[in-house]
């Protein structure tokens, strides 16, 4: 039962622990604290079982929850499942009934057929070498075998069995096979107790698997078997097996709740699902009718009881059992014929009747039978006028009243509910519908008239002689007491139930009255005065005054109301043959058991109670635990232990601080502080971290990193923990919190900790000399295993003659034993099963990564070393690449490189994740959606996951500012997104940029800004003037200083919240625009030779691939380069790494592939990504590839080493085939001439003009190369042919020649068809997005618009003249041509534009106009001269007729022809960071865009 502190509220928690510290100070020679921490620690160590795996507890405290629940009720709730409210309001008026309770809770079951409990056939060790079948939340059971078991938390550890898949023959499509399955490594053992299992998996219901016997899946177990059981030879039907379930369950539950501790709520998920026995009328998981549920559920306990608990059945009978007689009287000769009928409720119709006395005297309706319808006598042997009643012949202890609410509507035939009024009372005379009432009437009737004739039954009702002859009988036997109302609140077809219960426990103040409201999770005082409001039903009047001093009255139907009633007999049977105590031993109870007289029979008590009050005093040193003032009395000591004598001091925490006292006594002083630091570790890990309170958490995990930074004792004792931990299952902190963890805050904190312990032990040169040892054995130990290869699977640990290195029990000074090494090594091992836990994986890579980014100085170096040996580079990338990985790859990591689809095919379903009990945080009514998920948890990891690993990677490669910078943070405690802002270095970076891009002191103009977003890949075309003037007007700006100037500016602050609107909305987009700028993933940035280029007297950007390359290329001269081990470097040379890193980030993608490429063989990588490009599908489906594969040459092609030009060629022209029907190298100009070529031929393949236009745009790209455009210029032989596609026209102005086409980043450019939607500038707000709504469905035309510029557009013959001419391709619109030519209008220079564009009326329309500069064609803005409709066949190319007069043009209206272009004039070379050229064919020009001769000397680009 429950215990109260005496210390109940704040303010006297506070007080006693400050008094506790004062006493704790006063001991001599510190005594004080070290009994604090042992106290503490056994507190701790008690709590710490029963806390694994339940996450996010609350804790306590007077706010709310517990303490305050527990003292407004002395009675537990039961948890609504989301639609068990039915069940749960029975269950809890059943509970209330103190004598049904113990003797449900006592009835004996054969202890071998228990499935609850904990399985009480085989306990504790018996259970260690077996195999056992555990049911999960989901219904499934799985099988497992138990490999040990814990005496001192009674925690079982288990391995789950493979789970076996079913292939189909046949198939064509790809399935995975049991050799698939076999390769997997086995999962890692669990540890927890097998009689309550884990919130989302396992119910605690499990059962031995029989040797031959197989554990069928999907099957409950706890449904036993039909047949004869093995052990004890009882046989059992599955129906009795599951009335049996049914009644464990119901003793669970019932035990919990008498005994448990109060203020918390038992969750009865089991027992719901054994109620699917009862066969209801809907799912059990679905609302059911209460009254149904009531009857059926007595029912199923009678079947149980009658088999194993006579005398248990006896008292279930004698509570509910009523008898009713129908009884037939003879007019004739008076012969009564009765017929009884066992019954658990009287049906009540309501329909029509004020109160519960008219409903009962329903049923005792008189019916004559007479004329045709007479009914034979035995006695006078013939048909007679006879009188049919019905009587009550039998009343039970316990009267249960069902008013019928629930009625079918004959006019629509649907069921509807009667609110209509039912008054019943709270007290209740059952005489007069009883047999013996109803015969003393009878024979009151009788003597009243002068004849001896049979019965006569009038209409008159109970009159005077009436009354007079009931009042003969004496009323005990015949009087009941409310004692319980169900209510239901709503319609029909749905709604809530919850009930009021009078207290009927012993020892209960029964004048008191005392009543409760049972509504699921809440018990709270209900004052009976109230039930009439509360459960009559009928109508209520609400009354409302207005202003004006007029009341409006409404009458409305009052939809909760009574269901059912429970009246309790005030004179009980008389049960002397029944032992007074319940709570009979099973010994005693044998006796009235007839058979299997020698069967081991344990009662529910037997079974629960253990459990019960083991989970009581967890409980309570849980409230303890998580209560806030107790933790604020665990800061006051963690800040006495970081006290220091000096700022620069270094505190010896071994070292006691002494006392006056201690100290004048010349007293030794014992050491304190280390064993408080280890205590508190303790409490963080195996508490603090469990609840939902995380306010306090940065303050912890600062603190104690502190403490373990300042001394590296307290670090060197807590890494030897946490390996010593490792050889466990459930206590593993490096497991729990890199792999199981549910709540990312505790995952983060933990791995904080982590770092700060290993990061100062790793600092320590005997540490360092102990893990060069290890690495050493490392080495060896692999040599030793494959010899000159990579064979088999690579061990996750020292084994063998080396294993002495990681010998847990060894580890100390002097030993070559090493902690770190065994903490590493169990890195691989969580590497190893990591496909299982993806979910939780970032932190698993963010412990590498920050381990990786060690100084040197202070033992980065060996840690490096160490993780290098023991393959965790290599690790990673399979962990990326997975089946993808290279052979050797897979080999070796069979664990890290298992399939998505193989893993999933072991994945169990689990549901949602709640503790078994928890404290009580408000009403879930009705229909919780959160309360009943059941969905699987099965997933495939997304790009993002893999965001962490790809930085370990990098650090691992040791390459400088790799680490991404975070770009918000909340500086409030509120969690609400729109109170985040901008880092400050993010602020300081941006701030940079902004400085860098003004021309002006005041801000940036609006010539600024748009030369700026042309920097960061938007244009004109993309960012119309009207959206730089939106941005202006948004976002905080500065006037000009001259009053001539009257133009805005863009201040700092408005750039800054500009940029956190788009960090918001686009955290990559903003990373892109700093990269741009130079900064590196952490916003240092790259020296500036790394990022500028002077050329002529002028300066120009790099590329960014350059400047990334240029910046890499300079770390590794600096500091050499690192090789992470051939394994590794196999896994590097693959493109679908860069291909995943790119995906995940752009930024990391470049960085990690200049470091693994510089001055390295990388042949492989580059013919794999010229594959990859060639077979990337068209369509956006192929657009990741194909960005990938782009990002992956120019990158290659701008690493500044001896293998440059190499690569370049390589890149150009590749010989070897993409595929091997191919006619043709894989190189870039190479299998562009064959889609060239191909393009010519097969004009109607669509397919080939995507290609030349893919490979045409990495062509370009690289263009803006320097040194790609030197050996282009060097080799210009080779792509003559190209040189008309390469050229931009002369005459067509630049931002109208990319007119539709999105502009991309530097580098980025593609046609319309290879939008990115991942790095699409779409994302940008403020700057796509408009109030105008620009042509949204032009992007999603099916036909390609690669040929619309080899053709031309004539057109003749229109009414006004000036319309007339060739109009030139410049660009597209509409995802087709759009033509243009220069001409002259109303005297000025205009031009003319022939497009297709959406009108108001949903259709096409091709248009001549003249379109405003810098505005998109299509708007009103347009000057309209000839429209024409879209002719279907041909709807890409303007049509040749039907052209009518619009706007400012006059009839005739004109012709119109497309034809084929034979010559170009003028090429586009493309620009070199923001300059741009555009050349007549055949001249050349200077790095200036100059012309020159061509002389040596001049760069020459084309």
């Amino acid at each position: 039962s429950s215990v109260v502190s005496i210390c109940c509220d704040k303010e006297s928690r506070q007080l006693g622990f400050d008094v506790v510290a004062a006493v704790a100070r006063s001991c001599n020679g510190n005594d004080g604290y070290l009994m604090l921490v042992s106290r503490i620690s056994k507190i701790i160590d008690s709590a710490a079982p029963y806390l694994r795996h339940r996450w996010g507890h609350n804790g306590g405290n007077d706010e709310g929850h517990t303490r305050s629940l527990r003292n407004s009720s002395k009675y537990s709730g039961l948890r609504n499942q989301g639609c068990t409210c039915y069940m749960n309001s029975v269950l809890q008026q059943l509970f209330m009934m103190p004598g049904l309770r113990k003797e449900l809770c006592a009835a004996p079951i054969p202890a071998c057929l228990r499935t609850s409990g904990g399985g009480m056939f085989v306990k504790g060790n018996e259970l260690v070498g077996k195999k056992i079948s555990l049911q999960w939340d989901s219904g499934v059971s799985y099988d497992a075998i138990v490999e040990g078991f814990d005496e001192k938390t009674s925690m079982h550890t288990i391995r789950y069995c493979a789970l076996q898949i079913a292939t189909v023959g046949g198939s064509n499509h790809q399935q995975v096979q049991p050799d698939d399955i076999a390769k997997i490594p086995p999962e890692m053992p669990d540890e927890f107790f097998l009689s309550e299992g884990r919130p989302g998996k396992e119910t605690g219901v499990f059962e031995v698997v029989r040797d031959g016997e197989a554990a069928e899946s999907g099957e409950k177990s706890g449904e036993a078997k039909t047949g004869d059981n093995s052990k004890c030879g009882i046989k059992e039907t599955a129906d009795e097996a599951a009335s049996r379930h049914l009644l464990e369950e119901c003793q669970r539950t019932f035990i919990h709740l008498d005994e448990g501790s109060r203020g918390r709520c038992f969750d009865p998920r089991a027992l719901v699902e054994a109620c699917s026995c009862l066969k209801l009328e809907f799912d059990v998981w679905q609302q059911n009718d209460a009254s149904e549920f009531a009857m059926k559920f007595l029912d199923r306990l009678e079947i149980s009881l009658k088999r194993w608990a006579p005398s248990n059945f006896k008292y279930l009978e004698q509570t509910f059992g009523l008898k009713q007689t129908k009884q037939k009287v003879c007019k004739e000769c008076g012969l009564k014929t009765n017929r009884e009928e066992n019954l658990m409720s009287i049906d009540c119709q309501i329909r029509g009747k004020s109160d519960i006395h008219e409903a009962l005297s329903t049923m005792c309706d008189v019916e004559f039978m007479e004329g045709d319808n007479k009914v034979f006598c035995d006695r006078c042997k013939k048909n007679t006028d006879t009188v049919l009643r019905t009587a009550i012949s039998a009343l039970p202890d316990m009267l249960i009243l069902s008013l019928k609410r629930f009625d079918l509507d004959y006019n629509t035939f649907e069921t509807v509910k009667l609110n209509s009024r039912c008054a019943f009372g709270q007290t209740l005379n059952m005489k007069q519908y009883t047999l013996e009432g109803v015969e003393a009437l009878e024979q009151s009737s009788t003597d009243d008239k002068a004849g001896p004739s049979p019965m006569d039954t009038g209409e008159d009702g109970v009159d005077a002689a009436g009354n007079d002859a009931l009042s003969a009988i004496p009323d005990d036997d015949y009087e009941y007491k409310l004692a319980g109302v169900l209510v239901h609140a709503g319609v029909a077809q749905g709604g809530h139930y919850y009930s009021f219960i009078r207290d009927r426990l012993p020892g209960a103040d029964a004048e008191s009255d005392k009543w409760y409201r049972f509504d699921d999770e809440d018990v709270t005082p209900f004052d009976p005065s109230s039930i009439e409001v509360e459960c009559f039903g009928g109508k209520v009047k609400k009354e409302t005054k207005w202003p004006n001093g007029q009341v409006h009255t409404v009458e409305s139907e009052q939809f909760a109301n009574a269901l059912m009633l429970f009246y309790e007999k005030v004179k009980p049977i008389d049960r002397s043959d029944v032992p007074n105590d319940s709570k009979t031993s099973t010994e005693e109870k044998e006796t009235d058991e007839p058979m299997d007289e020698k069967t081991e029979k344990t009662s529910g008590y037997d079974v629960f109670e253990p459990d019960v009050r083991r989970s009581n005093a967890t409980h309570r040193w849980q409230t303890f635990l998580f209560d806030t003032e107790f933790q604020s009395f665990l800061k006051g000591l963690l800040g006495l232990c970081l006290l220091a004598k000096s700022e620069n001091e270094r505190m010896d925490l071994s070292a006691a601080a002494p006392s006056s006292a201690a100290s004048s006594a010349g007293e030794s002083q014992k050491p304190w502080r280390s064993p408080v630091v280890q205590m508190l570790l303790s409490f963080v890990f195996d508490i603090l971290l469990y609840s939902a309170e995380k306010t306090s958490l940065d303050y912890w995990v600062s603190k104690l990193s502190s403490a373990m930074t300042i001394d590296i004792e307290i670090a060197r004792s807590f890494v030897t923990l946490l390996a010593t931990k490792t050889e466990e299952a459930s206590p593993n902190w490096l497991r729990t919190y890199l792999a199981d963890c549910p709540e990312q805050d505790s995952r983060v904190a933990a791995v904080r900790i982590f770092c700060a312990a290993v990061k100062s032990c790793a600092s320590d040169e005997d540490e360092q000399t102990s893990l060069n040892g290890w690495c050493q054995a490392w080495k060896e130990q692999i040599s030793t295993q494959s010899p000159g290869a990579y064979l088999g699977a690579m061990p996750t640990k020292l084994q063998g003659a080396f294993s002495s290195y990681e010998d847990v029990n060894a580890i100390s000074k002097g030993s070559e034993a090493t902690a770190l090494g065994v903490i590493i090594s169990f890195i691989t091992a969580l590497l190893e099963v990591a496909p299982r836990t993806w979910r939780y994986n970032a932190e698993l890579c963010l412990f590498i990564r920050e381990l990786s980014s060690v100084d040197k100085e202070l033992g980065g170096n060996v840690l490096h070393e160490a993780m290098v040996k023991t393959q965790i580079p290599a690790r990673l990338i399979c962990l990326v690449l997975r089946e993808r990985a290279p052979a050797a790859l897979k080999a070796s990591f069979p664990g890290a490189s298992v399939s998505v689809d193989a893993i999933d095919t072991q994945i169990r379903s689990e549901t949602n994740t709640s503790s078994h009990l928890l404290p009580i945080s408000g009403n879930q009514v009705m229909n919780a959606s959160d309360l009943n998920s059941r969905g699987s948890q099965i997933g495939t990891p997304v790009p993002s996951d893999y965001l962490t690993l790809f930085e370990a990677l990098g650090c691992l490669l040791r390459i400088v500012g790799v680490k991404q910078a975070d770009l918000l943070e909340n500086p409030s405690s509120q969690r609400a997104r729109q109170n985040l802002t901008l880092t400050p270095s993010v602020a300081n970076a941006l701030s940079t940029v902004f400085q860098e891009s003004c021309s002006s002191p005041i801000g940036m103009s609006q010539h600024d800004i748009e030369a700026y977003l042309q920097r960061v890949g938007l244009d004109s075309s993309t960012v119309p003037p009207q959206k730089i003037v939106d941005i202006l007007a948004k976002y905080p700006t500065a006037e000009g200083s001259n009053e001539m100037d009257g133009s805005n500016y863009l201040s700092r602050e408005g750039f800054l919240a500009y940029y956190r609107d788009t960090a918001h909305s686009s955290d990559s987009r903003v990373r892109l625009d700093l990269h741009l700028f130079g900064f590196r993933p952490d916003l240092s940035r790259r020296p500036s030779d790394s990022r500028i280029i002077s050329s002529g007297g002028r300066e120009s950007f790099l590329h960014s691939a350059e400047s990334v390359a240029f910046d890499i290329d300079q770390q590794i001269k600096e500091s050499g380069s690192t090789s992470l081990g051939r394994l590794a470097d196999l896994g590097l040379s693959t493109f679908q790494l860069f291909h995943f890193a790119y995906s995940t980030s752009e930024v990391l993608a470049e960085h990690i592939l200049a470091a693994t490429a510089i001055e390295q063989d990388t042949t492989h990588l580059l013919v794999s990504t010229l594959k990859a490009l060639y077979c990337a599908p068209s369509g956006w489906n192929g657009n990741e590839t194909f960005h990938a594969a782009s990002m992956v040459l120019k990158v290659l092609a701008a690493i500044p080493d001896s293998r440059q030009q190499e690569r370049i060629s390589m890149i150009m022209q590749c010989n070897e085939k993409a595929v091997a029907h191919a006619d043709h190298g894989a190189g870039l100009l190479m299998a562009t001439k064959a889609a060239y070529g191909n393009r010519s031929t097969d004009y109607h393949s669509t397919d080939y003009h995507f290609s030349f236009e893919r490979y045409l745009e990495v062509i370009k790209d690289l263009l803006k190369l320097k040194e790609v455009a030197s050996w282009m210029t060097k080799h210009r032989s080779l792509w003559s042919w190209l040189e008309r596609d390469l050229i931009n026209m002369e005459e067509i102005p630049p931002q109208q020649v990319r007119g539709d086409i999105p502009a991309r980043r530097e580098g980025d450019n593609i046609p319309t068809a290879t939008v990115d939607p991942l790095h699409s500038d779409s994302e940008m707000p403020c700057i796509n997005d408009s109030e105008d709504d620009d042509d949204d469905d032009s992007r999603y035309d099916e036909k390609d618009t690669s040929d619309f510029r080899d053709g031309k557009v004539i057109v003749r013959g229109a009414g006004l003249a000036v319309v007339d001419g060739v109009y030139h391709p410049a660009g597209t619109f509409d995802r087709v041509g759009k033509y243009m030519r220069e001409g002259v209008w109303k005297d000025r220079k205009e031009t003319f534009s022939l497009f297709r564009c959406h009108v108001s009326d949903n259709t096409k329309r091709w248009y001549i106009s003249i379109v405003p500069k810098n505005v998109q064609p299509g708007t009103n803005t347009d000057i309209d001269f000839y429209s024409a409709p879209v002719v279907e066949e041909q709807s890409q190319y303007p049509p040749s007729k039907g052209w009518t007069k619009a706007g400012e043009g006059a009839d005739p209206p004109p012709i119109v022809e497309w034809t084929r272009l034979q010559q170009t004039q003028q090429d586009d070379i493309g620009d070199h960071g923001n300059q741009s050229w555009s050349v007549k064919r055949g001249e050349v020009v200077d790095d200036d865009g100059n012309p020159t001769d061509g002389s040596s000397g001049d760069r020459i680009y084309i």
